[in-house]
């Protein structure tokens, strides 16, 4: 049996497209067939997943490791504290970029933010009513619609401008935070602050724990920079053919474009379609 790890955006997900790939889908129910377990690892909030809740799948790592499910239980959760959110909006604002406070009940947009994001669940091609829909029913609203209590797991940042210098922002955050990127594209640009020693590998081990299995039974499949962890932490790493080139340097092995079947041709590929997996090779301490 493996456990196999799927990003969301960009690996699951296609905003090109709106949708999830039906092969992809396909390709989950024979690997859970053949005995294989599938989870969902993103950076996204529990309520960000609310049209993923019901898929079937085995479990979620939310939030890039900072709350995990496994079989319907919450295994770990750790929010963020108050006083951290508040100094993360700051850090941002300063550089610029609007940001989005990410929770269980949703995830609440600065109004650069919420522009940002708007074309995203839509490909950018319906009526702006329709798009504020879309984006709402993925559970994302104005920042305004916030409770004060709400406890938040990740904050990203967001800007129209795709020339972001990156390496000065993650130069400037501190301790105990970590800034990643997460979008690149002629639309603009992304990225997530988390704390440092909260990642998507630290939330698969609690997965692995759970069942008592190893790295080296732990496949994961990724397309940007919050997905390194878990691509070297694993047995087996496999870059989208859509990933960031520095992913692809370090994978085990690179699949096709979310659009061309990505995520098929990596399970064919492993062996997870037929009854005998690829056996992970990668070493661990």
């Amino acid at each position: 049996m493996k456990l196999i790890f799927l990003d969301v955006d960009g690996t699951l997900f296609s905003p090109e497209l709106g949708k999830v790939p039906e092969s992809a889908w396909e390709a989950i129910a024979q690997a859970r067939a053949n005995g294989h377990k599938v989870f969902l690892c993103t950076g996204r909030s529990l309520a960000e997943c609310s049209k993923y809740l019901n898929a079937p799948i085995d479990g979620f790592v939310f939030a890039a490791g900072g709350m995990v499910y496994v079989e319907k239980q919450r295994i770990f959760d750790h929010p963020m504290d108050q006083a951290h959110v508040r100094q993360i909006i700051q850090f941002l604002e300063q550089y610029g970029l609007g940001y989005t406070l990410e929770g269980t009940a949703g995830a609440y947009a600065s109004p650069d933010a919420f522009e940002f994001l708007l074309p995203y669940f839509s490909g950018g091609i319906k009526p702006r009513e329709v798009m504020i829909q879309q984006l709402m029913a993925n559970g994302c609203y104005p920042v305004e619609y916030m409770d004060e209590h709400e406890k938040i797991y990740k904050i990203c940042g967001f800007s129209s401008q795709n020339q972001i210098d990156f390496t000065s922002l993650k130069q400037a955050i501190t301790d105990p935070f970590n800034l990643l990127v997460t979008v690149q594209s002629e639309g603009g640009s992304g990225c997530e602050v988390t704390y440092a020693h909260i990642t998507k590998a630290t939330g698969i081990q609690h997965v692995l724990e759970y069942y008592g299995l190893t790295w080296a039974d732990a496949i994961a499949i990724g397309d940007s920079e919050n997905d390194v962890p878990m691509i070297q932490a694993c047995g087996i790493g496999v870059a989208m053919g859509n990933a960031f080139d520095s992913l692809k340097q370090i994978a085990d092995y690179v699949t096709t474009d979310i659009k061309e079947d990505g995520i098929a041709h990596a399970f064919a590929h492993l062996g997870l379609l037929t009854q005998e997996a690829t056996q992970c090779t990668k070493e661990h301490a």
